[in-house]
């Protein structure tokens, strides 16, 4: 579908830039909120509700309000002020992905409804979806592996897709939701129409979302090449609600059509490539809950999970390739909460998960090597409890995982378990003060692609298939401090803090060589990242603030070298002031990032230094008090036009080109 079309047809709006973890007014579509990021409730590191900041696993959650606030065309833009968290590779939206605490591609678990997204082809991105489907981010950084398996080394980021309830105001059966903007980078039309209804016990949602822009240009003015994008998504949802059983069955459709280069995660122009992307994602979730049976709280997922790219390629062989992907799965868990003393309390978790990948490359029909034919199952059962005594919450879980994979043709396959376990501590030390301490362990199978690639890497290089490879392995201490207070500086504020201090020990890490005639991964090192990362988050209704904050450390224990994908020191400052009785807000959010010029001395190519930047956003938003259910957005990203690159894609000698320079955004929402 061309999304020029759907947008056109729709309406002109405007978008605005929230503050850090802020949403400046409450939302039509979002549900209520609580007063900051840190009091919304989380399922992600625990698999149980949880208050985000209350918990001894530091998970940062965006809800609706963020999402649309920030109008970002990707996930990863629209997590990139996330203490921990930097975005890698060049501006080009598909190809962008996320790095939590250093660590991104396969070591970083993503999830869309519950269904799990494993593809990953070089350089060709991995989370393929529009941001304004989403009611919800959660960012959990750190080892995850003991709830979610394989892959969890860095973290997960479990994304949620908006629901009927989101669009159906209070009170009604029926619900509308339009939104449609511009923005001056690329000449970019989006837009977001949804429509719900409800009957009874059943209610469905439909919606569809997209934007469609021209080549961006950097703050010098240079055009960055092969960034224009056409991304058309859709989402269909059906509920039914008898009782206390939940039953929810959604379709996700993704189209992405763009001519990129094929490692387009990098600043090159050559070897480009007419793409189209295409994923499906199908989940039928089931639910209980009983008040009266709270040892029964069973939650299903089955999906299907389809990821398709077709590419025909413009310059060289001018051949036509295909990436396909398969996942198949189902993740079953019953929470069961009692006591077994009568001075404790037990929330216990027990599941287990199966899924099977199945992969296939082709290039002009025949089998593509770069992409090989192969297949994966995994089975896992995991188990946890977090055990209450006063004002003591203790944790423990582990989780076994045995992974099956195996390649077509004479290739040997890979027969893998593991156990993760983790355990922690913490402790109300007063009522404003929550201390915490954990140990986890993670891994992370050797993807398929890992084991069996071969063919040609470029011209006189060849991919070496390794199917020895050893899991990654990782272990995790972490220690925190959750801050809680409440009429600060005046009657009903929030003030919520937390701080955390980790260090990430890899064992067998997985690493590409690239030799003169070979490419070949080998489990070659054992690396070490470190780090403190600090929220702040203020509210006092009429006007607010936070601040967000890391410092991270990577280093090569074996061969005594700083790691290349940690990013610099970063700190986001952001606030802005509520006109409550006009429904005006503005505010404003500056980006602070130091140079990073620890990078390795032994890998060619890479920058030697990343010179540090400062970027300021400013937005204003107004919902008029004679028509609530209208909202227009103004924003201006960098807005000094600063020329900055990120380390992530930074190389010697420079590109030609440097991040997004200033965007002038504007939006406007109706919703009925």
């Amino acid at each position: 579908m061309d999304s020029r079309h759907f947008l056109t047809a729709s309406f002109v709006l405007l978008a605005g830039l929230p503050a850090a973890g802020q949403s400046p007014a409450p939302d039509p579509v979002a549900p209520p909120a609580a007063a900051t990021p840190l009091d919304a409730v989380t399922t992600t590191g625990t698999r149980t509700p949880t208050v985000s900041g209350d918990s001894a696993v530091p998970v940062s959650v965006l809800r609706r309000g963020d999402i649309l606030d920030r109008d970002a065309r990707s996930v990863s833009e629209t997590i990139r002020d996330v203490p921990g968290v930097e975005i890698s590779g060049a501006p080009r939206t598909t190809a962008m992905e996320p790095l939590i605490r250093g660590l991104g591609s396969d070591r970083i678990v993503f999830r869309v409804d519950g269904a799990r997204n494993n593809f990953n082809a070089g350089h060709r991105g991995r989370m393929f979806i529009d941001p304004e489907l989403l009611r919800q981010i959660d960012v959990l950084r750190g080892p995850g592996s003991t709830l979610y398996g394989s892959g969890a080394i860095g973290g997960v980021i479990a994304m949620r897709t908006i629901e009927p309830d989101d669009i159906i105001q209070p009170g009604n059966d029926l619900g509308a939701y339009l939104r449609g903007g511009y923005q001056s980078q690329g000449s970019m039309w989006r837009g977001l129409a949804a429509g719900a209804a409800r009957v009874d016990d059943f209610a469905a949602l439909a919606a569809i979302s997209g934007f469609n822009n021209q080549n961006l240009t950097d703050g010098p003015g240079n055009t960055i090449p092969y960034s224009a994008d056409r991304v058309a998504n859709g989402l269909a949802r059906l509920q039914w609600r008898p009782g206390n059983h939940s039953f929810d069955l959604s379709g996700i459709m993704f189209r992405d059509s763009h001519v990129i280069p094929i490692a387009a995660n990098t600043a090159t122009t050559q070897s480009v490539t007419d793409r189209i992307t295409e994923q499906q994602v199908y989940t039928l979730r089931y639910s209980y809950a009983d008040p009266d049976l709270p040892w029964l709280n069973p939650q299903i997922v089955a999906y299907h999970n389809h990821v398709l790219l077709q590419e025909r390629r413009q310059t060289g062989t001018r051949a036509r390739d295909t990436t396909d992907l398969t996942t198949n799965g189902i993740d079953a868990q019953n929470t069961s909460r009692f006591a077994l003393f009568g001075w404790d309390n037990h929330t216990l978790t027990v599941g287990t998960e199966f899924y099977r990948d199945e992969q296939e490359g082709t290039q002009n029909g025949r089998p593509r090597a770069q992409f090989p034919s192969a297949s994966q199952e995994v089975f896992a059962v995991f188990l946890q409890d977090q055990v209450a005594i006063g004002d003591l919450t203790l944790v423990g879980a582990l989780r076994y995982d045995a992974f099956s994979q195996s390649a077509a043709g004479n290739l040997p396959g890979n027969d893998v378990d593991r156990l993760s376990p983790k355990v922690s501590a913490a402790y109300q030390l007063l009522p404003w003060l929550q201390p915490y301490v954990s140990y986890a362990e993670a891994f992370r199978a050797p993807s398929l692609t890992e084991l069996y690639v071969a063919g040609q890497h470029f011209p006189g290089n060849v991919f070496v298939p390794n199917p020895t490879l050893q899991p990654e392995t990782s272990h995790n201490i972490e220690a925190g401090v959750n801050l809680r207070f409440s009429d600060v500086l005046r009657d009903g504020d929030r003030l919520r803090m937390r701080v955390t201090a980790f260090r990430n020990t890899i064992d067998n890490f997985i690493e590409q060589l690239v030799f003169t005639r070979t490419t070949v991964s080998r489990n070659v090192r054992t690396a070490r990242i470190s780090g403190v990362e600090a929220e702040l988050q203020y509210d006092a209704g009429s006007w607010f603030a936070a601040v967000s904050a890391s410092a991270l450390r990577g280093d090569n224990l074996t061969d005594d070298q700083p790691l290349a994908s940690v990013p610099a020191a970063r700190t986001t400052l952001s606030g802005g002031y509520r006109f409550l009785e006009d429904g005006v807000v503005v505010g404003a959010r500056w980006q602070l990032v130091a140079t990073q010029d620890r990078n390795p001395t032994n890998i060619p190519g890479l920058a030697q230094e990343t010179p540090g930047y400062g970027l300021l956003d400013i937005y204003a938003s107004w919902r008029p008090t004679f028509a609530p259910n209208l909202r227009f957005d103004v924003g201006v990203d960098n807005l000094f036009d600063q020329a900055y690159r990120r380390s992530t894609w930074n190389s010697s000698p420079p590109p030609p080109f440097y991040e997004t320079g200033r965007n002038i955004r504007g939006a406007v929402t109706l919703t009925f």
